[in-house]
């Protein structure tokens, strides 16, 4: 019995001695990020918010900057932001529940899905869905848009209000890049596609699915969609960009949010988001492995792609995403009109990083994720 009682003892020294180094190291991460994140402020390259933490806590949040320059509203951690492509992670995760659901299979043609509609141009037969979610349908971008819609940064065509028929026949007008599975091509387009899917097969606007199936069962309670342009929602952050010849920032100009189904949400909702991926309440595992699979091994050996993510093995440094680890994470960045965001999962929640800036092109968020990623792993050498 004496024996039990000083293996338990020394079990608690251990385990008090390894709590108080945790406090040490994050209390020193702290003081590092809150230096890091005051000089991008002061050099006018992030006003935003960001939550950084494992799969089971939060170890560190800020905000900083100014969420409306008009009314000198401050930022607040809770404060919601255009996701821009983080969004195609959502958009993933709901076509998986429908395959779940029996709904529809990824094997399933682009075609058999759309063929209710009337479009004046045509689409490879071949595109499937799998093909849609790895970008390698052979769709177009918005670099493909007529030189007319594209000046800008796009805004003529931004604000278009297509309906779902105008939009697949707008799409299938516009020449495919190549034949599907013959390349990687990141694919706005296809993925609009898929929303309008999704929404032919629960007969649901995208907001009210997004809702039901993930928001609401995952407690993620500042993470909304709308194509609504009308409607006011609570604290949503102004996106900007910096004109460096008047030293003036300006407010993004108006996008139909038709278009895409924009997904707002707060740091810490798109950490939690990044933790399901780590420590799933909603999926199951078949679910998590084909968002986090590289489908694109046998057509790009220097790109990695999952469904809705960008994917890395601890092996190989590919070009797209590389935030300088020799670890395995998945990650995806976005950019629109004014925002940056960010979502990284690094070894199956060792560490999540999420962050949502809105000053625009002033931001480079992947040069600030490898910023973060390289401070977090620096400190831990160092305590």
């Amino acid at each position: 019995m004496q024996k039990y009682i000083v293996i338990a003892t020394c079990i608690v020294l251990i385990s008090s001695s390894c709590s108080k180094q945790k406090s040490v190291n994050t209390s020193f991460l702290t003081s590092k990020l809150d230096r890091l994140f005051e000089i991008e402020h002061r050099e006018n390259r992030f006003n935003g918010t960001v939550v950084i933490g494992t799969k089971d806590t939060i170890i560190y949040k800020k905000s900083i900057g100014i969420s409306n320059r008009i009314w000198n509203i401050p930022m607040q951690i809770d404060h919601r932001f255009d996701i821009c492509s983080i969004n195609k992670s959502f958009i993933a995760a709901l076509i998986l529940i429908a395959v779940e659901e029996g709904k529809l299979s990824l094997n399933d043609h682009l075609t058999d899905h759309i063929n209710t509609y009337s479009y004046s141009g045509e689409f490879n037969h071949n595109i499937t869905i799998h093909n849609l979610l790895s970008h390698t349908s052979g769709l177009p971008d918005y670099g493909q848009v007529h030189p007319n819609l594209s000046k800008n940064k796009h805004l003529k065509f931004k604000r278009k209000h297509f309906d779902n028929t105008e939009y697949i026949d707008f799409i299938s007008k516009i020449p495919a890049v190549s034949d599907p599975n013959q390349q990687f091509y990141y694919s706005n387009f296809a993925y609009h596609l898929l929303i309008i899917i999704l929404e032919d097969l629960y007969q649901l606007p995208f907001s009210k699915l997004l809702e039901q199936k993930i928001t609401k069962p995952l407690k993620l309670e500042h993470t909304f969609s709308t194509s609504d342009n009308r409607i006011v929602f609570e604290h949503v952050v102004e996106g900007y960009n910096y004109n460096e010849t008047t030293n003036d920032w300006t407010r993004n100009q108006f996008i139909d949010l038709t278009l895409g189904r924009r997904i707002f949400s707060s740091a810490e909702d798109l950490y939690r988001w990044g933790k399901e991926m780590s420590s799933p309440i909603l999926f199951n595992g078949k679910q998590i492995e084909l968002m986090q699979t590289n489908h694109l091994s046998k057509i790009n050996p220097e790109i990695s792609y999952g469904y809705g993510w960008v994917v890395f093995d601890g092996e190989k440094q590919y070009r797209i995403g590389d935030i300088g680890v020799d670890k395995k994470y998945i990650i995806h960045g976005g950019a629109t009109e004014g925002y940056k965001s960010m979502l990284i999962n690094i070894e199956d929640g060792e560490y999540i990083i999420a962050f949502l800036a809105n000053t625009g092109d002033q931001t480079n968020e992947l040069d600030l994720a490898k910023k973060i990623t390289a401070l977090l792993y620096t400190t831990e050498n160092e305590n």
